[in-house]
């Protein structure tokens, strides 16, 4: 009777394997959307490349990947989820942000990371005379924009340093333009709970940003303000954004990390 169990159990604990090894490689690819060749993969995921190849050929069979001249990238079947995974967020994080905008008379951005870049996802636009109107699609680097920070804080800097490199083109004139510069603003981030972008993507504008790491992911919650009015409610904006920040942490549920 017990050999069945056993075997069983193997059977179980050979599953789970798989599927975890699974989850590294698309987290893998997640961090690269331009893709990635088999032996990137393997060596990111300390795996041998025949297992990689394996579990890659099952996930394109079901579109989670999809191989092609630049290599493996998420399949479409993994970027629908994804996208219903964003609406579902938009969807419970809308009350939360107009209360925000409302609070502090600001334009109020929901994004998220895509590649070295700060995605919008959602958005409130003040109702005032003077204020921000985001454009989606804009060009938002994840090192220059208070969003882009936050999210970027979440992870080691080694993390941040491999993910974006030493140097970074200068969008202003206040554009940081090297990783020391940045990691100042990374502990300060890790230390407050609060980023900042002052006028280092956009002239005139300055940003605060918080981020939540959810159990649906990792989202920023930014402030546009023009910064003719920005330093003046400074004060306000930060007691605002943060009590945004723990009502949609404990509305979608956070992240918890066990060492």
């Amino acid at each position: 009777m017990s050999e069945p169990s056993m075997s069983c159990d193997d059977e179980k604990a050979g599953g789970i394997q798989v599927i975890t090894r699974a989850a590294k490689i698309l987290d893998a690819l997640g961090e690269k959307p331009n893709g990635m060749s088999l032996g990137e993969i393997a060596q990111a995921v300390d795996l041998p490349r025949s297992t990689v190849q394996r579990i890659v050929n099952a996930l394109d069979s079901v579109q989670l990947v999809r191989g092609g001249v630049g290599g493996v990238r998420l399949g479409p079947s993994l970027l629908r989820l994804i996208a219903r995974v964003h609406t579902e967020v938009v969807a419970i994080a809308e009350p939360w942000l107009q209360a925000l905008s409302d609070a502090t008379g600001e334009t109020v951005s929901l994004a998220r990371a895509s590649g070295l870049q700060l995605a919008i996802v959602h958005y409130i636009v003040a109702d005032r005379e003077l204020r921000v109107v985001p454009r989606i699609g804009m060009n938002l680097p994840l090192y220059s924009t208070s969003g882009g920070r936050a999210l970027l804080a979440l992870d080691s800097d080694d993390a941040a340093r491999e993910l974006l490199g030493e140097a970074y083109k200068a969008v202003t004139d206040l554009t940081i333009r090297d990783f020391p510069a940045l990691l100042e603003h990374l502990t300060e981030i890790r230390r407050t709970g609060l980023a900042y972008d002052r006028e280092e993507t956009l002239e005139g504008i300055s940003m605060m940003a918080v981020a939540i790491d959810t159990i649906l992911g990792r989202f920023s919650i930014s402030l546009l303000v023009p910064s003719t009015r920005f330093t003046k409610n400074e004060a306000d904006y930060r007691e605002e954004i943060l009590k945004c920040k723990e009502a949609l942490l404990d509305e979608i549920g956070k992240v918890i990390t066990r060492d």
